[in-house]
């Protein structure tokens, strides 16, 4: 949620340069990090800010805010040596949870069609999205959070993937299948009327990605997933009525 019109001011740190990011304006908030606008360098872009948890002990929050950087960070990197449009990384605050990154100028995926419907740029921005979903997982990594949210359609029709906060590694198929399944779920919910067509063509990027085999196979543990699941809410749903007649 943003706060249009809040400036914030970091304190000098020793090892800031002059140049550093200073002042600072609250462009979102969420349950784990907060995201400024900040001047880096003579330049915009924004820096991430893990914020501790007071109902952790204070070691093992650290431990983990300092984790989930330095992976992100280096998936930011890892992304970008793999041929995929995402943020530049600029630099990295270990002791402090933040990242410094490019800002980009553009729009969500998910305002756009709801502003646009399907219309062509949404269809090549999902296939974009597939494929770039496609290439980490090509090279055992996962996005953890594949929404329309998280991939921003700049003013030069180009299309950057962001927020790499809950990536991580993994040569499991069923862990890729879980981003997918991620991302089923996020459309059915944001965009409903579309969410068919939208999954459709998030898959056809993928089989670019990784081969028409890989992908039918991935969407055939997609639907086991999604049947496991309507298995556990049915086995819920009849423990509630039980419950009430009892």
């Amino acid at each position: 949620m943003a706060e249009d019109g809040k400036v914030f001011t970091l304190p000098r740190r020793l090892d800031t340069p002059e140049d550093g990011a200073e002042a600072l304006k609250l462009l979102a908030r969420g349950a784990e990090a907060e995201l400024y606008l900040v001047e880096w360098g003579g330049r915009l872009a924004v820096l991430k800010r893990r914020v501790p948890k007071p109902y952790r002990h204070r070691v093992i929050d650290d431990a983990l805010r300092f984790r989930r950087t330095l992976v992100e960070a280096r998936m930011l990197v890892r992304a970008l040596e793999l041929g995929l449009s995402v943020p530049l990384l600029y630099e990295v605050r270990l002791s402090d949870a933040e990242i410094i990154m490019e800002y980009v100028e553009g729009r969500s995926l998910r305002w756009y069609i709801e502003e646009c419907g399907l219309d062509e740029v949404a269809v090549d921005a999902v296939k974009r999205l597939g494929w770039m979903i496609g290439v980490l997982h090509e090279h055992g990594f996962v996005h953890g959070d594949v929404t329309t949210s998280n991939i921003i359609v700049t003013g030069r029709g180009s299309y950057k993937l962001i927020d790499f906060g809950l990536s991580g590694s993994s040569d499991d198929e069923e862990d890729k299948a879980v981003d997918v399944h991620l991302f089923l779920r996020a459309v059915e919910s944001t965009h409903p009327e579309y969410a068919d067509s939208l999954y459709k063509l998030f898959l056809e990027g993928y089989g670019e990605a990784r081969g028409r085999e890989k992908a039918e196979m991935v969407a055939g543990l997609v639907s086991k997933i999604r049947l496991m699941g309507r298995y556990v809410e049915e086995r819920r749903r009849r423990r509630m009525v039980w419950e009430g007649l009892h």
